[in-house]
């Protein structure tokens, strides 16, 4: 069975190579832009989402979060918490 290379919105996609078992194989993948889980394309076309929002691929439990709160960028949550930690510096 020969696995399917180039699926749809893989611009600036990576590529997954198992060369360990004695099966090789080849995949092309991105990252959630929302949790940083790496999302297998052709799996994604399966259970994956797409935002909206952001305009990108993302993993089926985001898309499931993203039904209920919206947009939630990874890199938002991280410059949140690092507002929270200067914050935190300043009042201690």
């Amino acid at each position: 069975m020969g696995v399917l290379i180039g699926t749809p919105y893989t611009k600036g996609a990576g590529y997954f190579l198992n060369n360990k078992n004695a099966k090789r194989e080849e995949a092309d993948i991105q990252t959630c832009s929302h949790c940083q889980a790496v999302i297998f394309m052709q799996q994604w076309k399966k259970d994956g989402a797409w935002c909206g929002k952001c305009m990108k691929p993302i993993c089926a439990n985001c898309g499931a979060r993203a039904a209920v709160r919206g947009c939630e960028l990874f890199v938002k949550k991280l410059e949140k918490f690092a507002e929270q930690q200067m914050r935190f510096q300043k009042f201690v």
